[in-house]
């Protein structure tokens, strides 16, 4: 079926057609009727309901002004206005126009103006089969819009979904590049300056300064190491990361911590077995996040680390003795953040600040089932 434009060309010529006739015959007032009819229809889209009404009304009146329903433009116009009350959206003024059209029928075709039974119901049952026609094929064409609609949608959807998931997956390589890079170079800086201190100061035990030397070598390899693979990851997707730490490491992190020169108490308490992977990880990273911060900001000599599994969370807790809060950096920065991203991406809680007896505390609990 025609429609919009289209269909306004059709409306415009079977009305300037039907005037053109009427006003050939000598009937000037049924072709005035008949052109707002036309213009009537022309407005259909803004006023669907009033528009049917009022082209059928007028169509009323031609049929009382002449006998349209011997063949001529006014019939055409007629049978036109059938065709196009099946396409109105939305539908319910679709059915208003046909049941306008019947009873302009009825009414033209009464027996007291000239017509029968007979004539009403092949008159009825003709223009009803234009408007059933016509609602067929828009319902058809809506459903076939819908389901456009609907793949196209779905198509967003997907791509939405797959751009929200690089993202994460970006944003997850990020944090562990921080977390692990940047715990790597601080204690290869620290061991770095330690050394070069030692040589400053015109100590004689070499040993020392190679032992430091040796440990910041070590730890810029990691980095180097670590660099490669998740460069490898965000280059080609296919090199698998290294697998991830786990709590029973935290003893090489507190000795590595301690060889970089914050000794550092370590505890683990309670029930740890059984922990998701990805809380494992989270607290895995809140205490080398916050040993670095220690390392790095607060000159702190001591750090404790206490780790304690219950029967719902797990608590994680890192106090060290050193300048507190009032640190440089040691109160906010990306460090800060990750952490608390990392407690919150497993419906936990962190805070961080002052600890009640000077240094500063970061404490952490994580539910046991990492629900997110």
């Amino acid at each position: 079926m025609l429609a919009g434009r289209s269909l306004d060309v059709v409306i415009l010529v079977v009305a300037v057609a039907t005037l053109a006739e009427l006003l050939a015959d000598g009937r000037p007032v049924p072709a005035l009727v008949s052109g707002v009819c036309g213009l009537v229809l022309l407005a259909r889209r803004r006023t669907p309901a009033i528009a049917i009404v009022a082209a059928f009304a007028g169509q009323l009146a031609l049929a009382a002004l002449l006998a349209w329903h011997e063949p001529g433009g006014p019939f055409g116009l007629f049978l036109l206005t059938f065709v196009i009350a099946g396409g109105l959206r939305p539908e319910w003024a679709a059915w208003l126009g046909w049941a306008c059209g019947m009873a302009a029928v009825a009414v033209a075709e009464a027996p007291g103006s000239g017509g029968s039974v007979s004539d009403i119901l092949l008159t009825c049952g003709f223009c009803s089969a234009l408007f059933g026609m016509s609602l067929l094929v828009t319902r058809r064409t809506r459903a076939h819009r819908q389901m456009a609609e609907r793949a196209r949608q779905a198509e967003t959807d997907r791509s939405a979904a797959a751009a929200e998931a690089a993202a994460a997956e970006r944003a997850r390589i990020t944090r562990e590049m921080h977390d692990v890079v940047a715990h790597s170079l601080t204690v290869a800086v620290v061991q770095c300056v330690a050394a070069g201190d030692d040589l400053d100061s015109g100590a004689s035990e070499t040993d020392s300064v190679r032992t430091r030397v040796r440990a910041a070598e070590g730890a810029c390899r990691d980095a180097l190491d670590e660099l490669r693979r998740m460069l490898g990851v965000l280059r080609f997707g296919t090199e698998p990361l290294a697998p991830s730490p786990r709590l029973a490491e935290l003893a090489g992190l507190a000795g590595a911590i301690g060889a970089a020169g914050v000794t550092v108490e370590l505890s683990v308490e309670g029930d740890l077995d059984g922990l998701p992977p990805g809380v494992e990880l989270s607290c895995y990273r809140i205490v080398q996040e916050a040993l670095t911060n220690t390392l790095k900001h607060s000159g702190a000599r001591t750090a404790h680390v206490s780790v304690v599994g219950q029967a719902g969370d797990v608590r994680v807790r890192v106090d060290d003795d050193g300048c507190g809060a009032a640190a440089d950096g040691h109160s906010g920065g990306q460090g800060l953040i990750g952490m608390r991203e990392r407690a919150a991406a497993y419906g936990g809680t962190l805070s961080a600040g002052a600890g009640p007896a000077g240094g500063y505390l970061v404490e952490a609990v994580l539910p046991r089932g990492g629900r997110r």
